[in-house]
């Protein structure tokens, strides 16, 4: 697969296999191991950000519970490639963390790439290169 080069937002240079596309809380996510919330806020076809109030180990794996605009809800499985800390706009210490997705997803989820073409085709979405 080629690979998609860019620069982030604060102008570093990164590689990505495919486009992000910003949510901007069209899906709702749940990390359903420790019963705990999470923010997701890009997702592509090789994974997803997700920011949340606990820090994620580098190379755990875990299954989120994605709830769409639609109120339907499907699970993801990725491993942690990173997780940063950072201040939100409350002052409050969260993790941006990026998920990779794993090829063996739950077998109720749809496959990845139809997710991500349901989530650009129900309602206009940013996409960032």
């Amino acid at each position: 697969m080629a690979q998609y080069r860019g620069l982030s937002p604060n102008g570093v240079a990164e590689s990505r296999r495919a486009p992000r596309i910003e949510l901007m809380e069209r899906i709702h996510g749940h990390l359903t191991s420790v019963d705990v919330p999470v923010l997701v806020r890009e997702i592509s076809l090789g994974g997803l950000s997700v920011q949340a109030a606990l820090r994620f180990p580098v190379g755990a794996v875990h299954e989120f519970r994605l709830t769409l605009g639609d109120l339907s809800t499907v699970m993801v499985r990725g491993r942690v490639v990173h997780c940063t800390p950072r201040e939100d706009e409350k002052g409050q210490l969260v993790y941006n963390t990026g998920i990779e997705f794993l090829e063996d997803q739950p077998v109720s989820s749809p496959k990845i790439p139809d997710l991500v073409n349901r989530m650009t085709s129900s309602e206009p979405a940013k996409v960032k290169k």
